[in-house]
């Protein structure tokens, strides 16, 4: 596991943070002016390709064009910069940016995190839904169903010629051949005072794996680590029902949140963070 780049180091004057709110200047030269977009973060296995389907290692700074393809590990996890928008992919996921006229980002399978609070995003397409809108929204596509949740701002899921509006947690799910479901409520978060750890932060080793708790009844749930001071995702995982063991392999400062997935697999808003610091230095 390489170690965390400086830029996404953790605040709080125990840990330092440097450039947390921009790319570093070293990754940013990687990437021409003409470049489609950047891979502003990579982490476990995540593999590159042209159109003509030559693999190759992601590399963290490096350019993303048009034409090319972009898939995740079972640990993986990449975060994908356009001028005005990100695009976030968790572990086991391929997506692709046909070189066709009118752009698109083409999910093929696994979750996708599509972000752009002032702008529209890149249209989104699964083989069963076209989903576009601006703010924040989940997409996941799994076992022919993809699956949409909005988070903030105001999604349109359309399929089989019929289309559905998506306010913040609400969701809806589009089978093959079917026509998206009525918008409906996404499942509650996790009460704040049941999750563990909590404001009082836990403090461990790196590599050391924390037991994650929470009271809900929900069937499966997905766990994201972050560092303090940003909002990119370092880990992303789907569990079943608490508690959930997870190791954090760097020094720093981490929040930690959970999100609910009902029967459906729609996933709902997260949790209020809580925190863990990993191997702090006085």
């Amino acid at each position: 596991m390489r170690p965390l780049p400086s830029w996404l180091l953790a605040l709080s004057g125990v840990v330092a943070l440097a450039a947390a709110l921009a790319l570093p200047a070293s990754a940013s030269a990687q990437a021409t002016a003409a470049s489609f977009g950047q891979l502003a973060y990579v982490e476990s296995g995540v593999e590159q390709a042209t159109g003509s389907g030559d693999w190759r290692e992601a590399a963290e700074g490096g350019a993303f064009e048009i034409g090319e393809r972009l898939r995740t590990g079972p640990q993986g996890l990449a975060r994908l910069e356009l001028p005005w928008m990100s695009l976030s992919l968790s572990p086991g996921s391929d997506v692709r940016v046909p070189d066709e006229f009118l752009l698109s980002a083409v999910l093929e399978k696994g979750r996708a995190v599509v972000d752009a609070e002032e702008h529209p995003v890149l249209k989104m397409e699964t083989a069963e839904a076209e989903i576009r809108g601006t703010g924040r929204a989940v997409v996941r596509r799994e076992s022919g169903r993809t699956l949409v949740t909005c988070l903030a701002g105001r999604f349109l899921v359309e399929g089989q010629g019929r289309g559905v509006s998506l306010s913040p947690g609400q969701g809806t799910v589009v089978s093959a051949g079917r026509a998206p479901s009525a918008a409906q409520d996404t499942p509650a978060p996790p009460a704040e005072e049941g999750l563990w750890p909590g404001d009082d932060p836990v403090f461990t080793d790196p590599g050391e794996a924390v037991e994650l708790r929470w009271e809900a009844d929900a069937p499966a749930y997905q766990v994201e680590i972050l560092p303090v001071g940003t909002d990119i995702v370092l880990l992303q995982r789907d569990v079943g029902p608490p508690p959930a063991r997870l190791a954090i392999p760097w020094s720093g400062a981490f929040r930690w949140r959970v999100a609910a997935r009902n029967e459906s697999g729609l996933e709902g808003v997260p949790s209020r963070d809580g925190l863990i610091c990993v191997d702090i230095a006085e």
